[in-house]
Formats: C-alpha cells, structure tokens, sequence
C-alpha cells in the first residue's frame, strides 16, 4: 500500500508516494507562491498531488498534509497561520483536499509532521519524548511526550517560533515582537547578514551567506562571519530555553540550513555550554531525514489514520 504525502512550506511545497516502510517512490517539488495568495497555493497543492497520484501506479490509501499554523488536527483547519503564508487562516485543508484525491485525508502542523518522520524513521527513532525544532523561512516546533504528539488544549503546543527570545524586540508578522522566529530562522541569518553589510553586492540566502563566511573575503566576509555568530549565539540560547522549558530527551533541529557549513559544531558547544551554567545538560540531533522529513511524517500520519 502507499500514501501521499505533502510539506506545504512558506517558500516550496513538497509532496511524495510514500510506502508502508517509510520508502519515497516518487517525490515532486514546486514554489509555494504565497504571494499569490491562499487561493493559488491551494490550488498548487492540487496539482501537484493530482500529478504524484498518477505516477504511484497504484490506488494511493490516503493522503496526509503538513501546514503552517496552528491546525485542528480532527477537523483539518487551519485555525491561525502568520504572514509566511497571507491569506492561509481559515483554510479548510481537509475537506478542500478530500474533495480533490477522493481518499481521506489528515492535516497536521507542519512540524509535527516532521516529528512524526523523524521519530518513525529518522533521528529520534526509539525515543519517546523529544522536541522537534525546524529552521527555514520561520521557526517550528514540535512536542512528542510519551511517544505521542502533545498538540496542546488549542492545538497551539509547539509553536515555540513566537515565543519573545527578546521581549520588545523586532516586529514580527504574528503582530507580536522579539518573536524567536525573527532572529534564528535561515531567513532572519540572511537579513542579519545583508543589514551588515557595509559594500558589496546582497547575500541571496543562507547558502551564500554561509560559503561566504567560509571561503569568501574582505567586506562580504567579514559581514556574514559577523551574522553567522550573532546567529548561532541566538539559537543556542533558544534551545537552552527550549531545554529548560521542557526537558526532552533530545531536540532534533531540522531544516536545509542543518547540512550547510561550519556552524553545527560551534552550536552544539554554545548551547551545552549555556545549559552547564544552568546545571542541565542537553542533547541536539540533526533530522536524518532532511527536507523530506515533513513529507515522510505526513505519509505516516495517513498510514495511521487510515489503520483506525
């Protein structure tokens, strides 16, 4: 039996067929185009399913989907999504989706979808109480106690990108400010290392920053080695107060950012180091799974549903 799977992003949309052992057969990507509207981000979500659907070669069982935003995981509503994705809040995935592939279909957070992977096939396999914690274009999180997902009395637990790490601080589209998500998602490196920089032509995104602060010279370098500290010290604070908070057997930090340069290790040392002087100590994992990580879980999460 297979399963669809689909990762709605703020900057890409990821779907796959997924079989009952975690194996991706066939995988699909396209840009979200939040731009554009909710409208025309469902609508790419359709297709981009509808495309998948053909090529498994056989009857998809069910269809499992990861979102931004606070989600009625038991109606599949999107209750609340920032401004990643404008237009998003009031979204009826579920019922939107099920109309369109004729299976049935579960919507969960996006991280939580990842958590889900991660812990059926990925880093935090045999674990029964870990935080998932996802890096891009905002910050997710997402709670596993007792081997089962804590999605809160609101289905708020987890979004730990819109706690203040700086209370007053910069304005943040959730309408709050010194949210986490503005000082230690990949985007806000980006920004950090762009506001920086005194000459020289902009950075276009992690991956340049990054290379730059590795390999580059002069002004460039000197303006994304700057961002990439301030970034990485801003990060480990968040998970020594993520560890405090909730005391996990392990976070497990995923996002493209996680595979890219020099920065890893220096993270790991900041945050045991922030943890010592707390008298707690603390355990970080790379996500195994990668970028397919949501995808993965959302497939696993339509296996589930569709055992009951």
């Amino acid at each position: 039996m297979v399963y669809l799977g689909i990762d709605i992003g703020g900057t890409g949309i990821k779907a796959a067929i997924v079989d009952g052992q975690g194996i991706i057969l066939h995988r699909a990507e396209v840009p979200t185009g939040a731009a554009e509207g909710a409208d025309a981000v469902l609508q790419r979500v359709r297709r981009l399913g509808l495309t998948l659907v053909e090529r498994a070669g056989q009857p998809v069982e069910a269809c499992g989907v990861g979102s931004p935003g606070r989600i009625d995981h038991l109606r599949g509503h999107v209750i609340f999504a920032s401004g990643n994705l404008p237009g998003w809040t009031g979204t009826a995935l579920g019922a939107e989706l099920h109309q369109t592939f004729g299976v049935p279909v579960v919507v969960d957070n996006d991280v939580n979808a990842a958590a889900v992977g991660e812990a059926w096939i990925g880093a935090a396999r045999g674990s029964s109480d870990f935080l998932m914690l996802t890096l891009g274009t905002g910050v997710g999180g997402a709670l596993t106690v007792h081997g089962r997902l804590w999605r809160g009395a609101r289905w708020g637990a987890g979004e730990v990108g819109h706690m203040a790490l700086y209370p007053g601080g910069d304005p943040c589209p959730c309408g709050g400010r010194g949210c986490a998500e503005r000082y230690v998602s990949s985007k806000a490196l980006t920004r950090r290392a762009n506001e920086g920089l005194v000459a020289g032509h902009p950075f276009r995104g992690v991956r340049d920053v990054i290379r730059t602060a590795e390999q580059g010279d002069g002004e460039r370098q000197r303006a994304a080695r700057l961002a990439v500290e301030q970034w990485t010290a801003d990060l480990a604070l968040f998970l020594m107060n993520l560890q405090m908070a909730f005391d996990p057997q392990m976070i497990v930090v995923g996002g493209g950012i996680t595979r890219l340069g020099y920065w890893w290790d220096r993270l790991v040392q900041a945050a045991a180091r922030e943890c010592r002087e707390r008298s707690m100590s603390i355990r970080i994992r790379r996500a195994k799974l990668g970028p397919m990580a949501g995808v993965v879980g959302a497939a696993r999460l339509a296996m589930l549903r569709r055992a009951r």
